[in-house]
């Protein structure tokens, strides 16, 4: 059964994020975790990285993806790490070689939840990145019933002439757009609702986006289209139609 996947919380907004070195002027550290993917930090130092977190001792979060959306990592050695007491660390996923400048993805196939975190990149050049987002995934099964819609959002204006000539002006990329009708329920088989809920509750009323895989195993930063209501077919059972665009 297809299934889509949000990730709402990202736990370097809850925790302690430091980085190594120090970042120049207008590209702070906070870039990292702000949810504005246009936005990098960057440091124009010529040195390995440590992108470290610590959740604190008393409310550490699950968490079973990375995505590093936008970047120049390319060539670069790099790890992702845990560990329980700062000292000895362990991979979350085997290292790899960066081999291009695209989103990073990485995930868990079960969650993981320490106190400790860590990216690490090999010494390098004006490093420079706009998110780094460490998450848990909940997943809502999607209903084929009423299909799934793929769709975009174009950023063009269209001008025409006194001679009924169009010309168009591109003014920015276009934005994918996903429509998915899910099925939630609350009973002995399933608390998919709660877990709706619960992810709703970490968006801030609606204000934050978050990152969407869709059931073509896409990610992307999305924020909800509307406000989702849950019209109840009997008690705990929902079916709900969503709307996601994606943030660029």
């Amino acid at each position: 059964m297809a299934k889509i996947t949000l990730y709402t919380r990202n736990i370097l907004e809850t925790g302690t994020v430091t980085v190594t070195g120090t970042a120049d002027t207008s590209y702070p550290v906070s870039r990292l975790y702000d949810r504005a993917i246009s936005l990098y930090w960057k440091d124009t130092i010529t040195e390995a990285k440590v992108f470290h977190v610590d959740q604190g001792a008393s409310d550490n979060k699950a968490v079973d993806m990375l995505v590093i959306p936008k970047h120049n990592f390319m060539g670069e050695d790099m790890a992702w790490e845990y560990s329980t007491d700062n000292a000895e660390w362990t991979p979350a996923v085997a290292g790899w070689t960066q081999g291009d400048n695209d989103q990073i993805v990485k995930t868990l196939a079960t969650a993981l939840t320490k106190q400790y975190w860590r990216v690490t990149v090999t010494s390098m050049t004006n490093p420079q990145c706009s998110e780094i987002f460490m998450s848990y995934g909940r997943q809502f099964t999607v209903d084929f019933v009423q299909n799934p819609v793929f769709g975009g959002e174009p950023n063009v204006i269209w001008t025409e002439t006194v001679g009924r000539q169009e010309r168009s002006t591109k003014l920015g990329n276009e934005r994918r757009t996903r429509e998915y009708a899910i099925f939630l329920q609350n009973n002995n088989d399933s608390t998919t609702l709660v877990d709706w809920r619960a992810a709703m509750d970490e968006l801030s009323s609606y204000s934050k986006p978050f990152y969407l895989k869709d059931h073509e195993a896409n990610y992307m930063m999305a924020r909800l289209i509307g406000r989702p209501v849950e019209p109840f077919l009997t008690e705990g059972h929902v079916p709900m139609v969503v709307n996601f665009i994606e943030m660029l």
